[in-house]
């Protein structure tokens, strides 16, 4: 299976190449697209697509639907598209699902990458049994029937107010999404659970969390900002799930700070000393 992608601004001679992938039933470019606004002159940005969500070709039954084997085929992406665009820092940015897929490139190919953006993911989300039960509902019914209830997880109530057309975009992204590789994609959910492996991630990581997004308790984004030694956090203030378009400048902002922390830091988990844990803070 190979996943699809395409530059949003291949005019771009930025130093960074920022990697960018949307949500379960999500079009990265909807999803992103204004947070790539932002960060233009900061990085070439890569839009990658889920198998059948926005643009991306439909799930290949030839690969078992699980997170180690949807995550193996995004590094090979990623080592495709950094052979196009070579001698650039490479960054990853991933939204719910796509952010959980970061963590395992953190974990499993810290060669590749030097940093990774989790935007409203954990080591582990919902019960593998609302996954399995959720891929059969969408193989009988489809993705379109999931929009209202999906809605209301999305978006806080405000944003739908004062931001119908945005809404109406994200959620016609869902309809559209491609049934079978939906249910594929909740089977991969299923298997989701990185909480033993968090002390085995060192590649910096910033995680990005909506103070309204209920799909994500803050016990979980505590765990990973705990337990990963290269794990920081900043938490969205009046936004739920989809952040990075209820915020993306906000969100781009914290992608811009994060570039520059790197860069003049250096940062690297072998300079801590005097039993110092932490590599960042955590702000409200």
């Amino acid at each position: 299976m190979e996943l699809t992608w395409h530059v949003y601004n291949p005019d771009s001679d930025a130093k960074r190449l920022l990697i960018v992938a949307g949500s379960l039933g999500g079009d990265t470019a909807h999803q992103w697209g204004q947070v790539a606004g932002h960060l233009a002159k900061d990085a070439l940005i890569v839009f990658c697509y889920l198998p059948g969500q926005g643009m991306g070709a439909p799930w290949d039954d030839e690969t078992e639907p699980t997170m180690e084997a949807l995550a193996a085929v995004l590094a090979e992406t990623v080592v495709e598209i950094k052979s196009h665009y070579p001698g650039r820092a490479t960054f990853y940015a991933g939204l719910s699902l796509s952010g959980a897929l970061g963590m395992y490139l953190a974990r499993d190919h810290h060669e590749l990458i030097d940093g990774v953006f989790v935007v409203a993911s954990a080591a582990t989300i919902g019960s593998p049994e609302v996954w399995l039960e959720r891929a059969e509902l969408v193989e009988r019914d489809g993705t379109a029937s999931l929009v209202p209830a999906t809605q209301e997880r999305w978006f806080t109530p405000d944003f739908v107010a004062e931001e119908p057309g945005k809404v109406a975009a994200i959620m016609e992204g869902l309809a559209a999404s491609d049934d079978h590789s939906y249910a594929q994609l909740c089977r991969c959910l299923a298997t989701h659970d990185l909480r033993a492996d968090l002390d085995k991630i060192y590649t910096p990581m910033m995680l990005i969390s909506g103070e309204r997004d209920e799909s994500h308790p803050s016990a979980d984004l505590e765990l990973v900002l705990t337990s990963a030694p290269g794990a920081d956090m900043r938490i969205v203030p009046d936004v739920a799930h989809q952040i990075t378009v209820a915020a993306p400048g906000t969100v781009a902002d914290i992608i811009r700070g994060f570039f520059r922390r790197l860069k003049q830091e250096h940062w690297s988990v072998y300079d801590i000393t005097d039993g110092d844990t932490r590599l960042g803070h955590r702000e409200g």
